[in-house]
C-alpha cells in the first residue's frame, strides 16, 4: 500500500490561516490525539453555539482535531466543488450515504475509489484508504451537494462512526509508526470480559457507535419501538427521537426513571423491540431500579440493553442481573487518559454476539488497532483509579451540599441499592442564582486543577455547563419535561490522589 502514502504526500498544500475572529482557539490537551479540548471564555462558548465562530479542537467525535481538519482541506483543494466527510471505513461511508439518500429520496450512483484518484466523477464518491499491513483504514465521502455533506457529517458524528486521528496520522506518515501491537486487542478483550463477567466483546470506534449498532440489531420486523428508562446521553436521545432511520419508522417512549408502572403497561405491546437504560443517568446521576426493570422485561420476553459507561463494571455488572447487552464508551473511565477514543459491547448471549459481529464486519465499523495500546494502558490501572473516582466524587458532592451558593446537588438519592457499589465521579448541581450571568461567572472563574471541557472519566477533573452545551437549542418546555435545568453545572471529577486543592478551587469559584 505504499502508493496510498505517496498519493497522500502528493496532495496539495493548504494554508488554514484565517482571520482570528473566525476561530475559537480551544486548547487541546494530551497531545495531538487528545479527545477533548478546553475553552475558558463563556462568550466563546456562546459564539460557538450561535455558529459565529468555529472551534479549532473539541470532543473528538464531534469536532475533528487539527490534523484531520488539515487533511480535509487538502482533499477539498484537490477536488474543487466537493466536501469531504471522514468516516471509520469506506464500507461505513457507503452505508451512511445510501441511508441518507433513502431518507432524502435521492437516487444516484456512488463512485468508489481505492486510494486518491486524479479526478472524481459524479455527485457522491468514496475513497478507501488502507494500510493492509497495519490493518489501518480511512473512509472518505466526497459530496458535491454541500447540504447533503453537512447532514452526512452530522449523522455520522452523532451515530458514532468517528475516524481515529491516529489512522489519519498513519496514512499520512505523520505518526512515529510504532503504535501497532497485535496483542493489545486480545489483552483489552480479556480484561473487559473478566471485569464485566461476559463471554463476548466487540470493539467500536466510539461509545455511540456501540450504542447505534446495538439499537440497529435490536430492531426486528414488527418490533421497532424502544422503552427508555430515564434520561440518557444526549446523542442517544437524538438517535431515538430526532434522527430519521433509513427505511424504518423507529419509535421511542421516554419514561421517568422510576416509573415501573408505565414500563409494565407499555411492555405488553407487541411492537416493543427492547428496553434501554443507563445504569447511572447523565447528567442527573439517577439510578434506575435495574433488577426490577430486567425482571419486568424478561417476563415479557423483551431484551434489556444497558449503557453502563457511567457506572463501569467496577460499580455494576448488569449482565449478572440479567441484562442482555452492555455498552461502554471506552473513551471515559476505562481508559482514563483523555487520549483514547472507542467503545465496546459485551454480552453473554451468542445470538447477540453473532448478529453484532456480522453487521460490524459488513461495514467495518470497528475500533482502530492503533487505539488499543492506550486502552490497555488505562485498563491496567482501572480498578485503583475507580476507587479514587468514587471517593473524589463523594467528596465533591459533600462539599457542594454544604456550599452557600449551591441550591441543589445531583448525585444519587440516599443509600445505594445492593446491585451498585458506587456512583463514579460525575456530580451536577444548580446554583441558587439561576441566571446565565451567574453561570458565566463560575465558568470563567479560576479553578486550579480543573479543565473546562466536556467528557468524563479523565484522570483530571473536567467541568462544563452540560445542559447549556448539549441542549442549547431546546425550549424551556422540553428541558422541563426532561427535568434538566438549563444552567446546570456538571463536574466530571478526576482520579487525583490529592483532591483537596481541586475542592478548594471549585469552592472558591462558586462564590465569584
Amino acid at each position: 500500500m505504499s502508493s496510498i502514502f505517496s498519493q497522500c504526500e502528493s496532495l496539495p498544500a493548504v494554508d488554514l490561516a484565517q482571520p482570528e475572529s473566525k476561530w475559537i482557539h480551544s486548547c487541546g490537551f494530551r497531545g495531538p490525539f487528545g479527545i477533548t479540548a478546553s475553552v475558558e471564555s463563556f462568550d466563546e462558548v456562546l459564539d460557538w453555539q450561535e455558529k459565529r465562530r468555529a472551534l479549532v479542537q473539541g470532543y473528538y467525535r464531534l469536532i475533528h482535531p487539527p490534523r484531520m481538519q488539515h487533511f480535509q482541506a487538502r482533499l477539498e483543494k484537490k477536488y474543487p466543488g466537493y466536501k469531504a466527510v471522514f468516516l471509520t471505513s469506506a464500507a461505513l461511508a457507503r452505508k451512511e450515504i445510501s441511508d441518507l439518500m433513502k431518507i432524502r429520496g435521492i437516487s444516484s450512483e456512488i463512485h468508489s475509489f481505492t486510494g486518491i484518484p486524479e479526478q472524481l466523477s459524479g455527485d457522491f464518491c468514496i475513497l478507501d484508504l488502507q494500510d493492509a499491513d497495519a490493518d489501518v483504514q480511512v473512509g472518505v465521502a466526497l459530496c458535491k451537494k454541500l447540504d447533503f455533506a453537512a447532514e452526512l457529517h452530522e449523522r455520522n458524528r452523532r451515530r458514532g462512526g468517528a475516524l481515529s486521528a491516529r489512522n489519519v496520522a498513519w496514512i499520512l506518515r505523520e505518526s512515529d509508526r510504532t503504535g501497532t501491537d497485535p496483542e493489545a486487542e486480545k489483552r483489552a478483550g480479556e480484561i473487559l470480559l473478566e471485569l464485566e463477567q461476559a463471554d463476548y466483546a466487540l470493539f467500536y470506534p466510539s461509545g455511540m457507535a456501540a450504542v447505534t449498532s446495538v439499537l440497529e440489531a435490536a430492531i426486528q420486523p414488527g418490533r421497532n419501538r424502544f422503552l427508555v428508562m430515564g434520561n440518557v446521553y444526549r446523542d442517544t436521545h437524538m438517535l431515538l427521537e430526532e434522527m430519521p432511520w433509513a427505511g424504518r419508522d423507529v419509535k421511542a417512549d421516554f419514561l421517568d426513571t422510576h416509573d415501573l408502572d408505565a414500563l409494565s403497561e407499555n411492555i405488553r405491546d407487541k411492537d416493543v423491540a427492547a428496553v434501554f437504560l443507563e445504569t447511572i443517568t447523565n447528567p442527573l446521576i439517577e439510578v434506575p431500579e435495574l433488577p426490577t426493570i430486567i425482571q419486568i422485561a424478561k417476563r415479557a420476553g423483551v431484551p434489556v440493553l444497558v449503557d453502563s459507561t457511567m457506572a463501569t463494571p467496577f460499580n455494576c455488572r448488569p449482565l449478572e442481573w440479567g441484562a442482555d447487552v452492555v455498552m461502554h464508551s471506552t473513551s471515559k473511565y476505562l481508559s482514563g487518559n483523555n487520549a483514547h477514543g472507542g467503545g465496546v459491547v459485551l454480552t453473554n448471549t451468542k445470538g447477540w454476539a453473532e448478529l453484532l459481529k456480522r453487521d460490524q464486519e459488513q461495514i467495518q465499523n470497528r475500533l482502530s488497532p492503533l487505539e488499543f495500546p492506550g486502552l490497555v494502558e488505562g485498563l491496567n490501572t482501572f480498578p485503583e483509579r475507580m476507587e479514587r473516582f468514587n471517593r473524589n466524587g463523594e467528596a465533591l458532592a459533600k462539599m457542594l451540599r454544604q456550599h452557600p451558593a449551591v441550591k441543589k446537588v445531583y448525585f444519587g438519592n440516599g443509600a445505594l441499592p445492593v446491585w451498585i457499589t458506587g456512583l463514579g465521579s460525575v456530580v451536577s448541581c444548580e446554583l441558587k442564582d439561576e441566571s446565565q450571568e451567574a453561570l458565566s461567572c463560575v465558568f470563567e472563574a479560576p479553578m486550579p486543577g480543573v479543565v473546562k471541557a466536556p467528557s468524563l472519566g479523565s484522570d483530571v477533573t473536567l467541568f462544563c455547563p452540560y445542559v447549556f452545551l448539549t441542549y442549547y437549542d431546546k425550549s424551556p418546555e422540553y428541558l422541563e419535561h426532561c427535568h434538566l435545568p438549563r444552567h446546570l453545572l456538571r463536574f466530571a471529577v478526576g482520579s487525583e490522589l490529592d483532591f483537596e486543592p481541586v475542592l478548594r478551587g471549585i469552592s472558591k469559584a462558586l462564590i465569584q
